[in-house]
């Protein structure tokens, strides 16, 4: 099996990586974050009183931002394994016009270009559609264990 890549898909492939290291470290971050409120004392801690809905908007807030960057990190990780598959197709047919004759080879290579940057761009989008539902229900999940955290002292 022949390895080599385009320098497109080179870019590609390097640009998937970096999206697919943000968003695993942000996915980390905050459901790590989100473990340790799950704690009743380090939600008494940071809520010592019942919050306002203020508060709690203030709290979450920060936190809902870092979540709504999985779902941009998804589209443009999806439309980069489109722009390789693109790419990949088009300089097979430019090769093949370049040479005059249809060539298998040089059909198999855009190709194989095109289907391995769809598959990264795949590989990317899919785990970070799932990081944002996760992390859309532990702000759910939280946000609900403060509330009954402070309904029971009442």
């Amino acid at each position: 099996m022949n390895w080599t890549f385009s320098i497109p898909a080179i870019l590609i492939f390097i640009l998937l990586l970096a999206f697919s290291m943000i968003s695993l470290a942000s996915f980390l971050r905050l459901f790590l974050g989100f473990r340790k409120l799950e704690k009743k004392e380090t939600r008494m801690d940071c809520f010592p009183k019942e919050p306002s809905a203020d508060e709690l908007d203030l709290f979450f807030s920060p936190l809902e931002r870092t979540s709504h960057w999985f779902p941009t990190i998804a589209s443009l990780a999806m439309l980069l394994g489109l722009l390789g598959t693109v790419i990949g197709i088009n300089t097979a047919f430019g090769e093949m016009e370049a040479q005059k004759k249809v060539s298998l080879e040089v059909l198999a290579g855009g190709i194989k270009d095109a289907l391995n940057t769809t598959i990264a761009g795949l590989l990317v989008a899919i785990p970070s559609l799932f990081f944002h539902r996760i992390i859309e229900n532990k702000i759910l999940y939280v946000s609900e264990l403060i509330a009954k955290d402070h309904t029971k002292t009442k």
